[in-house]
């Protein structure tokens, strides 16, 4: 069971969050409340050019620097949200795994449609390679809608024979937009048909919403890194991962797949709320970079 503070939390969540009906506009209207919060005093925090695409690179002050990089692409539903806007979560990450990270301001949809967002992973990835960072010293993590645009880009990266990082780390990533499968419990942040639509905005009509280009649990993923999954019960996209986590298997990539019981889409973010649930989660991703690291 869900702790008291998570539960009031969802509670307070609008009943119409993921209206179905709402075009691109309304979701970047209505997830701005979400995002935006400022950082904290002891971030550091800069711009900079990777493959022609401006990147958030933070890191804490005084931190240790192991020369090990976290590569995170944001979520957003593909269509939100800026990337100051996302700020404070690459401060999440950086200060739970004590890493520099670096945040590409990926192209958003529908302004710029696919392969645009994809385009834009691989190009900041293959530049922090040319640029001399190892690629067993970066962990790129994907959070909701990043996690299939992560992959994505990995599998890209592979295609053009560039080594894979350390590992891929998901945070109820989505690697379905066609949905095929999801919980019968209602997740209060996304329905459905609403991912459904966020995917038309991104693709329009060019392909079906299950085309392995971008809903990476149906493409052929041998030859990636090791995977670590964490999925919600009652998360709309989690059976993506779960689909994702049976085929990598199968194509022999080693997976790592944790399902939190009564847990909902993107928990990990409410951690500056005081979730418990999203403390523990946390910890358990430290826990398995902390090894990578050793």
């Amino acid at each position: 069971m869900a702790s008291d503070i998570l539960q009031q939390i969802i509670s307070g969540v609008p009943s119409d969050f993921a209206d179905p009906k709402a075009d691109y506009l309304s979701v970047r209207k209505t997830m701005a409340p979400f995002h935006g919060h400022a950082v904290g005093e002891d971030v550091e925090q800069t711009i900079k050019a990777y493959g022609g695409v401006d990147c958030g690179v933070y890191h804490l002050q005084g931190f240790h620097d192991d020369d090990f990089i976290a590569l995170y692409f944001h979520g957003g539903a593909l269509v939100s949200c800026p990337l100051s806007d996302y700020h404070f979560y690459a401060e999440i990450i950086c200060r739970q795994l004590n890493m520099r990270t670096v945040m590409p301001d990926y192209r958003l949809a529908p302004e710029d449609p696919y392969p645009a967002a994809h385009d834009d992973g691989l190009a900041v990835y293959a530049a922090l390679l040319a640029q001399g960072v190892a690629a067993e010293k970066i962990i790129v993590v994907g959070e909701s809608c990043g996690g299939g645009l992560a992959i994505g880009s990995l599998l890209a990266a592979r295609d053009r024979g560039l080594p894979m990082p350390a590992a891929f780390i998901s945070i109820t990533g989505w690697f379905d937009l066609s949905v095929s499968e999801y919980p019968a419990s209602r997740d209060p942040f996304l329905t459905p048909e609403w991912v459904q639509n966020r995917g038309r905005d991104y693709v329009g009509q060019q392909m079906p919403l299950d085309d392995p280009r971008i809903s990476p649990c149906y493409a052929e993923l041998s030859g990636l890194p090791p995977l670590y999954l964490q999925v919600g019960q009652y998360d709309t996209m989690a059976p993506s991962a779960l689909r994702l986590a049976h085929s990598a298997t199968l194509a022999g990539v080693s997976v790592i797949l944790e399902s939190w019981p009564s847990m909902i889409h993107g928990w990990h973010g409410l951690i500056s709320a005081g979730v418990p649930e999203a403390e523990a989660a946390w910890r358990h991703i430290r826990r398995f970079t902390d090894r990578l690291r050793d």
